[in-house]
C-alpha cells in the first residue's frame, strides 16, 4: 500500500512540474484570430455549424446522389460522351457538404453547387492538318493621277 501512495505522489510531481515548465511555453506563442474569440463565440459557431449542417448536408447528399445517377444516364444517352456526364457531376457532386464555421462567418463560400476542377488538357490531335488560312483578298492599285 505504502509502495503505490509513493508512486502516486511521484507521478503528480512530475506531471505538476511538467505543467509548469513545458505549458507556459505554448502560452507564450502567438495567438490566431480563432484564439481571440471568446469560447462562448467559438462554442455557439460550433453549435450553430453542426445544426445547419444536419439539414444542409442531408438535402446536399440527396442532390449529389441523384446528380450522379443523372450523370450516369446523360452519359449513356449521350453514347459515352464522358464531357457531358462530367458537366453533371461536378455541378452535382462536388461543393460544399459541412457548413463550418468558417462558413458561418464568412471566411469561405458555401458552394452547395459544385465547381468544375480546372484541367489542363490538350486538345485531341486529328489525323487531319488544320485547313490553312484564306489568302488575303488582293489590294486595289491608286487610281493614276490626271
Amino acid at each position: 500500500m505504502r509502495n503505490l501512495f509513493t508512486k502516486t505522489v511521484a507521478v503528480l510531481a512530475i506531471v505538476a512540474f511538467c505543467s509548469l515548465t513545458i505549458v507556459p511555453v505554448g502560452w507564450a506563442q502567438e495567438k490566431s484570430n480563432e484564439d481571440m474569440e471568446n469560447t462562448g463565440t467559438q462554442y455557439g459557431l460550433g453549435v450553430a455549424s453542426f445544426f445547419s449542417s444536419l439539414p444542409y448536408g442531408a438535402i446536399k447528399f440527396a442532390y449529389a446522389t441523384f446528380g450522379g445517377i443523372i450523370g450516369g444516364f446523360t452519359y449513356v444517352l449521350t453514347a459515352g460522351n464522358e464531357k457531358a456526364a462530367r458537366s453533371v457531376w461536378d455541378t452535382s457532386m462536388r461543393g460544399t457538404y459541412v457548413i463550418s464555421p468558417r462558413h458561418l462567418k464568412g471566411e469561405e463560400p458555401v458552394r452547395f453547387f459544385g465547381v468544375p476542377p480546372i484541367r489542363d488538357e490538350a486538345p485531341a490531335s486529328t489525323s487531319m492538318p488544320e485547313p490553312s488560312p484564306a489568302p488575303a483578298p488582293p489590294v486595289p492599285a491608286p487610281a493614276p493621277a490626271p
